[in-house]
């Protein structure tokens, strides 16, 4: 099923890694966002299901645990069907986590063009809009648990030696030491202390996470997310 919806979220993996090596940005700042942005361009009208195929792949992914896994209960999504999911990439199995990366490229990419409106040079023109614990419900709490899941699908096939990809380090380098502290900051200023964070809480892997409340430690973080993403994609303001 993750395979399947991966091909309607236009996932090539081929296409993926060969437009990745050649792109001219470097993938270690805005040409992150930027490349995301070119490569799963979206529109919501027509409606070509880029953003809700990704969703639906990422549920299938997460719920592909190894058989050998004793999961903790907290971290387990729709515990009362066949197959739930885990919110924990050391559950998964390594094939899932080297696919969620896709998947979250595919999501993160497609939100980014229907939000950011980006220019021919793939700037935002606009930034995106969750960057208020209120706005992160639906689409903005789903960026960032695209976002978080892609991280650990990354850290997960590099610790593991699936591939060897000096790309992938780029984009962690980049990433994994600004994500921490952009929930952190979420969770001290969007929500003026109302909720404490240090980093980005495990429950923020689950895109149906968020409340809309300023006292929900994921609308919070993920607003945090929202600014981050703000300020490190080229465009204004």
């Amino acid at each position: 099923m993750a395979s399947t919806y991966g091909c309607y979220s236009k996932i090539n993996i081929f296409n993926i890694f060969s437009d990745i090596i050649n792109f001219p940005a470097s993938l270690g700042g805005s040409g992150f966002w930027e490349f995301l942005a070119q490569e799963f361009y979206s529109t919501a009208s027509p409606d070509d299901r880029i953003p809700q195929s990704a969703m639906n792949g990422m549920d299938a992914v997460m719920s592909i645990i190894n058989p050998d896994t004793i999961t903790i209960p907290s971290n387990i999504l729709n515990l009362d069907v066949n197959n739930p999911r885990t919110l924990l990439s050391s559950d998964r199995r390594d094939d899932a986590n080297a696919y969620i990366i896709f998947l979250g490229m595919a999501l993160m990419g497609s939100l980014q063009s229907r939000y950011g409106s980006p220019t021919a040079n793939n700037h935002k023109s606009v930034n995106l809009p969750w960057d208020l614990p209120a706005n992160t419900q639906g689409d903005g709490c789903a960026f960032s648990a695209a976002l978080l899941n892609m991280i650990d699908g990354i850290d997960s096939v590099l610790a593991v030696a699936l591939v060897s990809n000096d790309n992938y380090e780029k984009i962690l380098s980049f990433l994994k030491p600004a994500i921490n502290a952009a929930c952190a900051f979420g969770c001290a200023t969007t929500c003026a202390g109302a909720v404490t964070c240090t980093s980005c809480p495990i429950t923020l892997r689950n895109r149906d996470s968020c409340s809309g409340l300023t006292t929900d430690v994921n609308s919070c973080a993920a607003a945090g997310i929202s600014l981050f993403v703000n300020s490190s994609w080229q465009g204004p303001p």
